[in-house]
């Protein structure tokens, strides 16, 4: 279900059916294409010409005989991609992740490896990559001594952790998380430790039936979420550890390194004690400042169950304050039949507020028979708009329904939708959804909606293979969204990419 509510959209060309000045097209399509798999996307700009680029991760072979891949398509100057990769080459069997960053010096955008020793990266040079792997710096205990060599994930270690406008290099150790910046040599020697214990799972592979004979042994580590954002208002992002309902807090010093130590551990400890026992709520804490007070607030959602019949979202608001947070939330929100610990905050309606974004689906046997018949699951978004005073409003202010449609098969993606794009320029979110196989519907917010957030009728219908994972980026810095989608759970589209570029048509 999770997976169900949350998928982002995109499609093919936009041809709209529905009427634009002069019938032109809304977008502009360019279809991308790798062998065989792909498993991740990155749009960036890459070269730095001020045009994201799309670096797609995928895998190549079947199985024992796979390998990873990168492979770069370098946005044209008229919005537009070739088909086939510009540049791609086989990632390094020693990566364990993946990332984009600044790590020579030189303004550029390196494409950086995480390995079981240390950090290397591949160069940019003449408007191409070096496929070959040069190493950056190594360390000791770096937690992933063992790369898979079917997967890769990116993820986001090298940024500017300290806010001097440079990119640092964080890494994963068993006894913590060791951001590296530079000397004054500009060799990344300077070592910052922040103490995280990564959670530790180990279990026995099961043997059914058989006898004499020694099971086998799984084990896996995992570390919390992080996020910077100011937690004592002292005007430097300080670091969050954010795991289910505990985070802990590394303070930024004035020299821009943390404190090695936690200045604040909290356990918001949402769940009851039969939840507990039971193991039938889920939990998940996110941190904004809300009231823009320079201290960050938590959200800890928790969704229960009862059987497939009762679903229940209860949302904690905790403020931030010179202390931490207080022993109680100073708002809670039930939300009825929500169907996922995660919420989503956004500006939807461009008042420079964030508001609150939770999924709903109700669920009886009557429900499930007309799933069952029908094939599709309808799915409310509660939309809890944050009003002047800094709190939420206690009931939704906005219900947006849309009907997603089953494959009992699960050769197919989901319908594509998407909240983040802003396809027409106005500062406010816009709403779009597959609202069938072949269509894709893309409907404006609406200024100063009281009654309706999101126009009620599309402002353009785009014929398109509208089941997809979405994400909608500004491809060329014109402050209009554009669209990418692509296809993880098709059984032939799995390397196929489709590119929207927005041609600013929408009113």
């Amino acid at each position: 279900m999770r997976t169900i509510i949350f998928t982002m959209l995109i499609a093919a060309i936009v041809w709209p059916r529905a009427a634009l000045a002069e019938d032109k097209p809304a977008f502009k399509l360019s279809t991308l294409s790798v062998a065989d798999r792909l498993l991740s996307l990155e749009d960036e700009d890459l070269d730095l010409d001020g045009l994201c680029d799309i670096l797609i991760i995928h895998r190549k072979g079947l199985h024992p005989d796979e390998t990873r891949w990168l492979s770069v398509f370098w946005q044209q100057a008229d919005g537009g991609f070739s088909t086939a990769a510009d540049q791609s080459w086989e990632i390094d069997s020693t990566a364990i992740a993946l990332d984009i960053g600044d790590v020579t010096g030189d303004g550029g955008r390196e494409i950086c490896l995480l390995t079981g020793t240390g950090v290397s990266y591949y160069p940019l040079e003449d408007g191409r990559y070096d496929p070959v792997a040069r190493t950056l710096f190594e360390t000791e205990d770096l937690m992933g001594l063992f790369p898979s060599q079917r997967t890769i994930p990116l993820i986001d270690f090298v940024r500017d952790w300290d806010g001097n406008g440079r990119d640092e290099v964080a890494v994963y150790k068993f006894n913590g998380l060791s951001i590296f910046s530079r000397d004054r040599a500009d060799s990344f020697t300077v070592e910052n430790t922040l103490t995280m214990e990564p959670r530790t799972s180990v279990g026995r592979i099961r043997t059914e039936g058989e006898r004499e004979l020694t099971p086998g042994l799984w084990t896996s580590y995992s570390f919390p979420a992080m996020k910077l954002i100011d937690f004592d208002a002292d005007g430097r992002d300080d670091l969050f550890a954010i795991r289910d309902d505990r985070i802990l807090v590394f303070r930024r010093l004035p020299d821009g390194t943390f404190e090695s130590a936690p200045v604040y551990d909290r356990l918001f400890d949402v769940l009851t004690q039969k939840e507990k026992i039971e193991g039938i709520a889920n939990v998940e804490t996110i941190v904004y400042d809300l009231d823009t007070d320079g201290h960050a607030d938590a959200i800890v959602t928790k969704q229960t169950a009862k059987g497939l019949s009762n679903f229940r979202g209860v949302i904690n608001v905790f403020r931030g304050t010179a202390e931490g947070y207080a022993a109680e939330p100073q708002q809670v929100i039930i939300s009825e039949g929500t169907a996922s610990a995660q919420s989503l905050l956004r500006d939807l309606n461009g008042d420079d507020r964030l508001d609150l974004i939770l999924p709903s689906v109700k669920i009886s046997i009557s429900a499930i028979i007309r799933f069952l018949v029908t094939r599709s699951v309808p799915i409310s978004f509660n939309i809890f708009l944050l009003q002047e005073d800094d709190r939420f409003s206690e009931r939704p202010d906005f219900t947006k329904e849309v009907k997603f449609k089953i494959d009992f098969s699960g050769d197919s993606d989901t319908q594509a939708m998407d909240l983040d794009g802003d396809y027409n320029g106005d500062k406010r979110k816009d709403f779009v959804f597959g609202t069938g196989e072949n269509e894709l519907s893309v409907y404006l917010g609406v200024p100063g909606g009281k009654d309706e957030l999101f126009s009620k009728k599309p402002a353009v219908v785009v014929e398109a293979e509208a089941f997809g994972d979405l994400s909608s980026p500004d491809l060329n810095n014109d402050g209009y969204s554009d669209m990418i989608i692509y296809y993880p759970n098709s059984t032939d589209k799995k390397g196929m990419v489709q590119v929207l570029m927005n041609l600013k048509e929408l009113r």
